[in-house]
């Protein structure tokens, strides 16, 4: 499709990542309907001045939609393509193997009844591998530390996905502030909602979308090696 942002994924070359793939290419094409539909409405209204509250809604959840798009698709990541990932790199599978020795930890001693059910299990390392998937994909991953915890297992270092924390630290707080709080300003006496520039807002969404594809970029060229 033609998505109205940058950074359109490219296909896969590995199948592994090809759910991924779909996925973020569905949050493009709901994110550049938002738009659009921001936009037919402006051109209907002849519109030069402050876009109404209907308006702002639309850039909202055009934000929303791409965060949850790049959500989704890490956890997909995560799912199909993690284990391939940590039999190849070197690095994956060093934090997969700290993850191993603080499951089997209870405190300063081990964890007899983990360790129990991980000698009794037909395929511990089976087990422990889809702890360590569940365990990374149990939580919301809108947040710019759970984006680089999930990076880190997969052995991308966090330069390769941003040199602006600060700006990606501001986009997750912008999206909570819409999923969480409706994007109501609760310092305003009569708590009105955030107001939300369109040019802002599609910066936002455009960054989202360029770490979405160096996610998967990153991922496909480790499943490749």
């Amino acid at each position: 499709m033609n998505s109205k942002f940058d950074h359109y994924p490219d296909k896969p070359k590995s199948q592994d990542a090809a759910n991924a793939y779909y996925i973020l290419c569905s949050a493009h094409e709901a994110a550049s309907s938002f738009l659009e539909l921001f936009e037919k409405e402006r051109t209907r209204r002849k519109a030069k001045g402050a876009s109404t509250d209907e308006e702002q809604d639309l850039l909202r959840a055009m934000l929303v939609f791409a965060s949850s798009g790049l959500d989704s698709m890490l956890k997909q990541l995560v799912t199909d393509t993690l284990p391939s990932v940590i039999t190849k790199e070197k690095g994956a599978h060093e934090l997969f193997r700290d993850h191993i020795e603080r499951k089997l930890k209870k405190g300063v001693e081990t964890d007899a009844k983990y360790l129990a059910t991980v000698l009794a299990c037909a395929e511990p390392h089976r087990l422990m591998m889809d702890d360590l998937v569940q365990s990374l994909c149990a939580s919301s991953l809108q947040s710019k530390d759970q984006l680089l915890k999930v990076a880190a297992h997969f052995n991308i270092a966090s330069k390769k996905l941003s040199t602006d924390f600060q700006l990606l630290q501001e986009i997750f707080d912008a999206r909570n502030q819409i999923a969480h709080e409706m994007d109501i300003d609760f310092t305003q006496m009569n708590r009105s909602r955030h107001p939300r520039r369109k040019d802002d807002m599609i910066r936002f969404t455009s960054e989202i979308f360029r770490i979405s594809k160096q996610c998967l970029d990153e991922v496909d060229r480790l499943l490749l090696r």
